[in-house]
């Protein structure tokens, strides 16, 4: 280097702008384009937040092992969005999903539960007949010591003074078949073991209760006296007053107590 020479500083060019930022008009020229740029920037930031993000739509055909599609429309329809269909395809037993990533995610781990082999069932039914007459009821002693609590409880709740059991049966079936039998030679009971999807559950469906006449001709006649659905849960009782009976001043009662078992069923035996 020379001595006595001196050297500008390097200016720094910016796109779109003369160079002249030592003229306090070259200067404003430039503040304004930085800050016309500023606003652009920030304006497309806002309207990119603003803008709704559409979710991801996807399709997954499930094929099902156990249940007809047409059957599995109540447990995926309820979890998919407004947006979302269902396909049902018979002749392949499969069933076409489209929604978001989520519903979709969501059917798949209900089918997951839904779709398993029948489950195998045991049932017991106890048939009360509970009076205020005054006079014996009749029957069987009022057996085991789970009937005879709930006899107890059906003698404070229905106001009655007497509790007999006119009979009980242990039926042995799978999910998906319809059971009917003659209890207290008088009484028919028929339902649908319908599979409820949930392992602690047992649906018994269009469950009837019906009264036996004999009419002329010995023609069997049926009087309806109850028609419902119910969920018994394993293990636990479920107490069903059904009606009056029109033999004396009281009610019918039936208990249900369900469990799993192994044995494939059907079957009926009778429990003393």
């Amino acid at each position: 280097m020379n001595a006595g020479v001196s050297r500008s500083p390097r200016a720094i060019m910016i796109p779109g702008v003369s160079r002249s930022p030592r003229t306090p008009r070259g200067r404003k020229r430039r503040n304004l384009l930085i800050d016309s740029l500023c606003v652009v920037a920030a304006v497309a930031a806002v309207i990119a937040e603003a803008t709704p993000t559409v979710p991801a739509v996807v399709v997954r055909v499930f094929s099902l092992k156990y249940h007809a599609p047409d059957a599995a429309l109540p447990v995926v329809g309820p979890l998919l969005t407004d947006g979302g269909s269902v396909i049902v395809q018979p002749k392949g037993n499969t069933l076409t999903v489209r929604d978001t990533v989520a519903a979709v995610e969501r059917a798949s781990k209900a089918l997951t539960t839904w779709d398993v082999p029948p489950r195998s069932l045991q049932l017991r039914v106890t048939l009360l007949k509970a009076t205020s007459s005054g006079k014996p009821v009749g029957g069987k002693p009022v057996e085991p010591e789970e009937i005879r609590e709930i006899s107890d409880r059906l003698k404070k709740l229905l106001s009655v003074t007497d509790c007999a059991r006119l009979d009980s049966v242990v039926v042995q079936g799978v999910e998906g078949q319809t059971v009917a039998y003659v209890m207290g030679g008088e009484y028919r009971l028929e339902f649908l073991l319908e599979p409820s999807g949930d392992p602690k559950q047992i649906r018994l469906k269009g469950l009837a209760f019906e009264r036996l006449h004999r009419g002329p001709g010995v023609v069997e006649v049926r009087k309806d006296i109850l028609r419902t659905t119910i969920n018994v849960s394993v293990g636990q009782p479920y107490i069903l007053v059904v009606g009056r009976d029109e033999a004396a001043a009281g009610a019918l009662v039936l208990v249900f107590r369900g469990s799993r078992t192994a044995v494939p069923g059907p079957g009926i035996a009778g429990a003393d």
